[in-house]
């Protein structure tokens, strides 16, 4: 079974997390809320392959304060294959650019850390 490794990118600005409502479309999880990340391709570090998705997807990109943990789950990929997902979770700053998505059909909100239990949160997120 092949591993897909996620870096996941908690965008903190004092007791507020930044969130984004995933487009339907593209998302295996329709339209529930979520954090950020992306698929490290073999030639990128970690940060390299989040920077390289916040920018392109939601331009900005951020520098990591703190490694939070790792959780993972096994599912059948956009591909038709079951992989493993590895998602690594870490505290983030943004450091350059405005949180603004590329695709229109998403969504983002600046959350208070207090009323994230209110939302629809992906499974991966939680």
């Amino acid at each position: 079974m092949n591993t897909v490794l996620m870096p996941v990118a908690v965008v903190k600005d004092g007791n507020k997390v930044l969130l984004r409502k995933m487009d339907p479309a593209k998302s295996p999880y329709g339209q529930l809320w979520a954090l950020f990340g992306g698929r490290v391709e073999s030639e990128s570090s970690v940060n390299e392959a989040l920077n390289k998705e916040l920018m392109n997807r939601w331009n900005f990109s951020v520098s990591i304060v703190e490694k939070l943990w790792w959780d993972e789950e096994i599912k059948v990929d956009h591909d038709g294959k079951e992989k493993r997902f590895v998602y690594l979770d870490a505290i983030c700053n943004i450091t350059e650019g405005n949180p603004d998505p590329v695709n229109q059909n998403e969504t983002l909100e600046w959350v208070s850390i207090n009323d994230l239990r209110d939302y629809d949160i992906n499974p991966p997120t939680k």
